[in-house]
């Protein structure tokens, strides 16, 4: 295997790892934001998705890519990682949204609609972290 290619793998792995951490940061406060406090499903991911998306951004520029090959500072690539999180975590809110209006639809399909909200959180978020992996990817090595 080439180095390059074993060097995207690692670094596709440690995010993964990261990502992980992070989407169990963001779980736990979509959790209690959607189920504990009752908030819709929009509100409660664009809230949860910025911690999670925080510390996927810090330990990222410091554990995983190169940030050193650029000339922007590190606060400057944060400051637009956020408003790319903003767009992202907006739509992808959004799909969260009408996809729970749709299970609430369906009462039949049990115990999916029981913990629709969290259903929908899980189904969105494979979305979310591949984007994120290409866009941090870009952003700390590129830019």
């Amino acid at each position: 295997m080439k180095d390059s290619t074993r060097s995207l793998l690692n670094k596709i792995w440690k995010f993964l790892i990261t990502s992980g951490i992070g989407f169990i940061l963001d779980f736990i406060t979509f959790t209690i934001l959607s189920q504990v406090l009752g908030m819709r499903v929009l509100y409660a991911n664009y809230l949860s998705s910025l911690v999670g998306a925080t510390f996927a951004f810090i330990v990222s520029t410091h554990k995983i890519f190169d940030t050193n090959r650029t000339r922007i500072p590190l606060w400057a690539k944060y400051l637009m990682y956020v408003i790319y999180q903003l767009v992202l975590i907006f739509l992808v809110s959004y799909l969260g949204d009408m996809l729970d209006s749709f299970l609430v639809l369906h009462p039949d399909w049990g115990i999916i609609y029981d913990y629709h909200k969290l259903a929908c959180k899980v189904i969105i978020t494979p979305i979310t972290m591949t984007c994120n992996f290409l866009v941090m990817r870009s952003l700390s090595e590129k830019i």
